[in-house]
């Protein structure tokens, strides 16, 4: 059987870099490396330190919670917890299950004891925040990823891009499946990264088979997010704050209930501001993306890459019956192989029979074909 192989957009291909790293078992095995390394600390910081528990409650006026005993009772098991279920989590993956680190509820945990560390130096203090921020930070990247249904849009891949980008001097190659097909609400046909089938905009998702992997609704620009992305362009949207931030201090946009005076008054805010009201969910169905082994490609650091950003800045998203407003190619998810050229002024043909609610028309990224 012939398979179809399609091409991943430049933005896209950071994403699905960023989503294979996280949970590959490499990854996973590092948060276990850094709980050890936390545990280890913890373990000869409270030996050192429990002598101090009888003269400070003698001397001091410690109360039995101000102590390193009281710490090791209560606070110390839940980094043990912690530990044991993320090695349940490795142990899950022979079966195709996937999960979140478990990570809250330790934290909370030892922020209720962390600021009664009155038993430790100042520096021993520090130091110890400062390992568990590291690992809680590590093991809510996992979390955010496999989380059901996911939240992940292109802002947060791309202020995870900013962060990360150092690790991926190159990434690997991928190829979109087209024969391997999944749809929202879900479990998909393989575990993996999954791209939106006709919605260039739209985040990817990880999905797995084992239970609880189903696909959720796809995450694009809502129409605010649509006009950020015409005023500033693909490769400034969300890098471009000045931009971002004369859209929301526009009168026209004041009330917006998701931005606020705060974030009008801060330049440095409105990238984020811009993404709070910039998304819409909806189903859709997915293609598979697949990495391939042992191939690599190398970027130029940036998260848009060089791809052209013309098609990106065209009105990409039209109702049914509504008037085309840009000659060229446009297609509707509701519908496979429906890519055709339209004039301007004619209007989006309606489908009967979809079960797709209403029927949407989308730009197409590829504007290559006879215009008829």
């Amino acid at each position: 059987m012939s398979i179809d192989y399609l091409e991943l957009n430049a933005w896209h291909k950071r994403q699905a870099t960023l989503l294979y790293h996280v949970a590959s078992m490499p990854y996973i095995k590092g948060l276990v490396e850094r709980i050890d390394a936390l545990i280890a600390f913890t373990d000869g910081l409270l030996e050192e330190r429990a002598d101090l528990d009888t003269a400070g409650r003698a001397l001091a006026n410690w109360r039995p919670i101000d102590t390193a005993g009281h710490f090791s009772t209560y606070a110390y098991p839940a980094l043990v917890d912690f530990r044991e279920n993320v090695v349940k989590s490795i142990a899950l993956r022979s079966f195709e299950q996937y999960r979140t680190a478990g990570q809250d509820q330790c934290s909370r945990m030892l922020d209720e004891y962390a600021h009664q560390m009155i038993w430790a130096s100042r520096e021993q203090e520090d130091e110890f925040r400062h390992l568990t921020e590291s690992v809680f930070r590590y093991a809510g990247l996992l979390s955010d990823v496999m989380y059901r249904p996911s939240t992940l849009d292109d802002f947060s891949f791309w202020s995870l891009w900013q962060e990360k980008k150092h690790l991926f001097p190159r990434i690997p190659r991928f190829r979109v499946r087209t024969d391997v097909v999944g749809v929202s609400d879900q479990t998909p046909p393989r575990t993996g990264v999954y791209v939106p089938q006709e919605d260039p905009m739209a985040a990817l998702q990880f999905a797995w088979t084992g239970g609880f992997g189903e696909l959720g609704s796809t995450y694009t620009l809502s129409d605010f997010g649509r006009l950020a992305l015409d005023r500033v362009g693909r490769s400034g949207l969300w890098s471009n704050a000045a931009g971002l931030h004369a859209l929301i201090g526009e009168p026209i946009h004041r009330d917006l209930p998701d931005i606020d005076d705060v974030d009008r008054a801060n330049v440095s805010l409105a990238p984020s501001a811009v993404s709070r009201e910039g998304f819409e969910g909806h189903p859709c169905k997915w293609y598979f993306v697949e990495m391939m082994n042992d191939a690599y490609e190398d970027i130029d650091g940036s998260y848009a890459g060089t791809a052209s950003t013309a098609a990106c800045t065209r009105p990409h998203r039209m109702e049914a019956g509504k008037r085309v407003p840009q000659d060229g190619w446009w297609y509707t998810p509701a519908q496979m192989g429906s890519r055709r050229y339209f004039k301007k002024d004619d209007r989006f043909p309606e489908l009967r029979g979809s079960d797709y609610g209403n029927v949407l028309w989308i730009w197409s990224p590829d504007q290559s074909g006879p215009k008829l």
